[in-house]
């Protein structure tokens, strides 16, 4: 028979970090990181916020913010010690977090965003590099509009699978809007832990019930970025 385990309890706490070199803020105070504080197993462990700025109290923190960081936080542990059983720790906490905590748009974006430049550099055009693919403005679907708009013909130059890519990309934004500093987006441990893909695949499952085919682009689309983005936590 097997034996139940008690999951093991995760505290997680913030602070403004006042050990590190402040910054002054518009009002001539000085204002600290925002930090976390995780216990998990008599272990604790320290980092800094992926998605704050400098604070001077913790009132200033957006909405959401801190609710948003802890969701994920518990969500790649719990994750982590089911894969890992009673052995888990807290060791590689830090990496594992700067990639699991990623939004899925942002992941897509940084799948398709190299891609689509070698595809504006086969123009061989001079203007080719005019183009910012660096610049948190250009998002792929404008810099698609801006290639095509540049390069005469540019689609010839993406190949079958990009186009095949960027269209499902673009039926993906029409159902998921981009996040705008509204702490609820989809992040990588979402798709991980399945929790995420689960509700996608059923949004995906009834509006293409006619048209499967694009289910089954978008999801593969994600997949892909999902594989390279977590190439990093190899690295």
């Amino acid at each position: 028979m097997e034996t139940y385990r008690k999951p093991k309890k995760i505290t997680i706490k913030f602070f403004l970090n006042q050990l590190l070199e402040p910054a002054i803020n518009d009002k001539g105070k000085e204002s600290y990181p925002l930090y976390i504080q995780i216990t998990y197993n008599r272990k604790n462990m320290q980092l800094k916020s992926k998605y704050a700025e400098y604070y001077y109290n913790l009132s200033e923190v957006k909405p959401g913010l801190m609710d948003f960081e802890e969701k994920v936080l518990r969500k790649i542990i719990t994750y982590e010690a089911a894969q890992t059983g009673e052995d888990y720790d807290l060791k590689g906490l830090k990496k594992k977090y700067d990639v699991y905590s990623y939004s899925i748009h942002q992941t897509i974006e940084d799948y398709l965003k190299p891609k689509l430049r070698m595809a504006v550099l086969k123009t061989n055009d001079e203007l080719a590099n005019v183009l910012s693919f660096n610049s948190s403005l250009a998002t792929v679907p404008r810099l698609l509009a801006a290639a095509r708009r540049l390069f005469p013909g540019f689609d010839r130059h993406l190949g079958n699978r990009l186009e095949d890519e960027l269209a499902a990309y673009s039926q993906f934004l029409q159902l998921e809007k981009a996040p705008l500093f509204i702490y609820t987006f989809p992040t990588v441990i979402d798709w991980v832990d399945g929790s995420y893909k689960e509700v996608l695949d059923k949004k995906l499952n009834t509006i293409y019930k006619e048209n499967p085919s694009y289910r089954k682009d978008i999801l593969s689309l994600i997949e892909n970025a999902m594989t390279e983005k977590l190439k990093q936590l190899e690295q």
